[in-house]
């Protein structure tokens, strides 16, 4: 990581809601408009990938049979679990290290592959293609601000599209953006169908 994962968890531990993510309208409207954009209304096995203190995913979870979020931060894993979602879990684990097995229909990745570095980017990215089903959507939400990384939030989540798109023949790919993000979806399906809920 260009940022540690013990200073996150200090972060966590210092603030309950570090970024105001339960009480932010701006946080609100971005989780809002960008799961607007996800083409399917409901999916099986749904994975979020930094999944901080739960807020997102108690809508992302809304969408899945079933839901796991990863953060690497116990404290926030733990914040997570309070929640009690019924039908998501929360473990405390690191990509690409701790990628979990499988093949998921919804992988989601909101503001965190830009803190990865080049090498664990590129692991993660190949993760991803690995375990998106054959049919699966992958959303990726991007802040379009300055940042201390290496790369720009937008520059890794570039760099995860075209690594997809070129082993996926055929996909679609939906964005909308709003104040300081942006939100794409990588959809492997070639077309839309009546399940549609969300657009650019």
């Amino acid at each position: 990581m260009t940022r540690d994962a013990a200073s996150f968890e200090q972060l966590y531990r210092d603030l309950v809601d570090p970024w105001d993510y339960e009480t932010s309208a701006y946080e609100a409207d971005k989780y809002q408009r960008s799961l607007q954009l996800l083409p399917r209304s409901r999916y099986g096995r749904g994975l979020e990938v930094g999944c901080s203190i739960g807020v997102m995913s108690t809508s992302i979870a809304r969408r899945c049979d079933c839901l796991l979020g990863i953060d690497f931060a116990p404290t926030a894993i733990n914040r997570a679990k309070a929640r009690e979602v019924e039908n998501a879990r929360f473990e405390v684990a690191s990509v690409p290290e701790g990628w979990p097995p499988g093949s998921w229909d919804l992988i989601v990745l909101s503001e965190v592959l830009y803190y990865l570095e080049p090498d664990a980017l590129n692991r993660t990215i190949e993760c991803v293609g690995r375990g998106l089903a054959p049919d699966g959507d992958c959303l990726i939400v991007s802040y379009t601000g300055p940042t201390e990384t290496l790369l720009t939030s937008e520059e890794a989540g570039d760099r995860l599209l075209e690594t997809v798109k070129r082993d996926r023949e055929h996909h679609e790919i939906f964005s909308t953006s709003g104040p300081s993000w942006v939100a794409t979806v990588f959809s492997s399906r070639h077309s839309k169908s009546s399940e549609v809920v969300g657009g650019i």
